[in-house]
């Protein structure tokens, strides 16, 4: 049964319930807990202060850490926001839900958090923003509000207020409810204010100072060369351009901390925390030139991937988790704790066990797959981590080498192949039972979203050359 993204939903909602996920054995009923989710736009976890970074960007989120579960090693399934969320509101791979390009949407039979959650008397609501959450993209499947802001620089500033106003009604109402909240502050152009809490004292370039936000569409920046997409021309940034820019980020990320604490302390004020689960994380990381590349999209590395991930629920003990998990685990676990058992096709796994100590078992040594929009994949095995893409290989050993500085695939061929061929086995699984669909839309946009996949895969292509097919 196919589901639709507004007024068919509901006329639908009574049928869908007959083929709905059942409530999980010995669920506590009544006592569900609302669900809020905070997703950081491109913030990776090693730029964090609670997950050791130098620099003291996240006051707020290190407070709220200390009554949170934090999970170390949780990987994002795409380094790019629609791939991204698609797979977190379905828990599906990129190539099994086949949202896997910006001209592409989520089809109505897909089975989404918000629409699990519905059926079960939620309330829910989205306050997001930024070009990639359209809905366009039927991302909007099973959401009673969802509030864009179709600008790439909207703000949890923006999103935040209104979120707090929704889940104070909801509550007033008696009403649980779901609550998806976004910010894309950390998402370039750096448009929040300068707090000159880090970025003092770099010497940059003035042509880098000088160009406008449509000179910015231009992605390549690509061993420290930036090449402007209007004119062809190419800037060559210095030191001092890259240290400024990952100075900017961090004081981005300290913003975010500010908006995203005063959130918190004011549903805490309103008592909205008491029977709230609160999750927060990112939908991908940022690429910052450690492997020469400044932004995400074509970037299938740790610091694109390796996402913060905080648990906070009611009666859970704060603590720290080491096992590898996903992002797509968060609608098990998120439906686990709410008292629902996951729909049929759901690839992740609840988190329980692990949120509350228990041993993880046989399940978690599983392999973690991840997928760029321009034709690269990449899996975790074990301590093992391939990047493949035709006629490119990458091999690391993630506990020698978190950082991905040393290549093996040259060394560890028979590692390679055997890492490959689980990733194009996993792709003709998915393929079976893909939820995507073309993106379309009457206004052009869909248009305008092909020109830009093509435009992005162009790009990725001149980049794999320029690094001699890596």
């Amino acid at each position: 049964m196919k589901l639709t993204a507004a007024a068919g939903f509901k006329t639908l909602l009574c049928a869908l319930a007959l083929a709905a996920p059942a409530r999980a054995a010995g669920a506590p009923a009544g006592q569900a807990p609302d669900i809020i989710l905070i997703v950081v736009d491109c913030l990776r976890a090693d730029h964090l202060s609670l997950y050791g970074y130098g620099r003291p960007t996240s006051p707020k989120l290190d407070a709220f850490a200390r009554e949170a579960v934090v999970f170390r090693r949780a990987s994002a399934p795409a380094p790019t926001t629609l791939l991204s969320f698609a797979s977190i509101f379905t828990s599906r791979e990129v190539s099994s839900h086949g949202v896997n390009a910006l001209d592409r949407a989520l089809g109505d039979s897909a089975l989404t958090l918000a629409g699990i959650l519905k059926i079960y008397n939620y309330r829910t609501a989205a306050f997001v923003g930024g070009l990639n959450l359209n809905p366009l993209f039927k991302l909007d499947q099973g959401f009673d509000d969802y509030v864009h802001i179709n600008r790439t620089d909207a703000s949890f500033k923006d999103t935040l207020p209104a979120a707090l106003a929704w889940a104070k009604e909801r509550a007033a109402r008696g009403e649980k409810f779901f609550l998806v909240a976004h910010g894309n502050d950390l998402h370039t152009p750096y448009v929040f204010p300068a707090s000159g809490l880090y970025d003092k004292g770099f010497k940059t370039s003035p042509r880098l100072g000088s160009l406008s936000e449509s000179d910015e569409r231009v992605f390549a920046v690509y061993k420290r060369r930036l090449k402007l997409a209007a004119t062809g021309e190419v800037l060559t940034l210095t030191d001092g351009d890259a240290g400024h820019l990952v100075a900017r980020y961090d004081e981005g990320i300290n913003y975010s901390d500010a908006l995203v604490g005063d959130f918190l302390e004011k549903l805490r004020a309103g008592k909205l925390l008491d029977n709230a689960v609160v999750i927060i994380t990112a939908d991908h990381g940022e690429g910052l030139f450690d492997h020469d590349y400044f932004f995400h999209d074509f970037n299938l590395y740790e610091d694109t991937l390796r996402v913060p991930l905080l648990v906070r629920a009611p009666g859970l003990a704060a603590g720290e988790v080491t096992e590898q998990v996903a992002l797509i685990d968060l609608l098990p676990t998120v439906l686990d704790l709410a008292g629902i058992a996951p729909p049929e096709g759901a690839q992740g796994l609840s988190l329980r066990p692990l949120l509350y100590g228990r041993e993880p078992g046989a399940a978690f040594s599983r392999d973690i797959f991840s997928e760029s929009g321009v034709g690269g994949k990449a899996v975790r095995s074990g301590k093992w981590k391939l990047i493949w893409a035709p006629g490119r290989a990458e091999l690391y050993d993630l506990e020698s080498d978190p950082g991905e500085k040393k290549d093996l695939a040259a060394k560890e061929k028979k590692t390679v192949a055997g890492l490959k061929a689980r990733i194009l086995a996993r792709l003709a699984a998915d393929r079976k039972d893909q939820l995507g669909e073309a993106l379309r839309s009457p206004d052009g946009f869909a248009a305008e979203m092909a020109r830009d996949d093509a435009w992005l895969k162009s790009a990725y292509k001149e980049m794999n050359e320029a690094a001699g097919g890596r």
